[in-house]
């Protein structure tokens, strides 16, 4: 009886340790990279990967854990970008879009951040909204001194066929 108390035991832990794991390797990414925003993240963009008359692109010294790849860019403002998943199949999106929807959630709730729904832009996608997570902020914050904010969406491009599940932290 002792025996099969230690092995079921045993197999809790193996099983659901690494899901706390996760979501805790998960959150002090994303808050890593929201506290080097002020710096316009220089302590964690590594070097150029392409510039243009659009925008330029840094690859990443951070990556969140479950994303498929990431870099920081510059066009029309700073962010880290990172894609979840990536796939020709709508029916893949529903579990990475609420696994990732979760996390951030639970991660930025403790921080005071407040959850933000939009309609999705993509034909298709309504079942899919933009969300953001906004800082609570005092009437007379300056300008120049707001803080990072982090966007998730699902995205289509009919170019190549595909949707991305993507978020962004925005500098400010």
């Amino acid at each position: 009886m002792f025996f099969k108390r230690i092995c079921l035991s045993f197999i809790f832990t193996a099983c659901f340790a690494p899901s706390f794991g996760q979501q805790g390797d998960f959150c002090d990414a994303v808050t890593t990279i929201m506290r080097d925003a002020p710096n316009k993240f220089r302590n964690i963009k590594g070097k150029v990967t392409e510039s243009n008359y659009a925008a330029t692109m840094w690859a990443s010294g951070i990556n969140v854990p479950g994303s498929i790849g990431s870099r920081f860019v510059s066009s029309a403002g700073l962010f880290y970008e990172a894609a979840f998943l990536q796939t020709t199949n709508k029916s893949e999106l529903k579990p990475v879009y609420d696994k990732y929807r979760n996390l951030l959630d639970s991660c930025l709730a403790a921080q005071g951040f407040k959850m933000v729904l939009s309609n999705n832009f993509y034909t298709g996608l309504d079942d899919y909204k933009k969300i953001a997570f906004m800082p609570q902020l005092k009437d007379d914050t300056p300008v120049g001194a707001l803080p990072s904010h982090v966007t998730m969406e699902v995205t289509y491009n009919k170019d190549v066929g595909k949707y991305t599940v993507v978020m962004y932290i925005f500098e400010h």
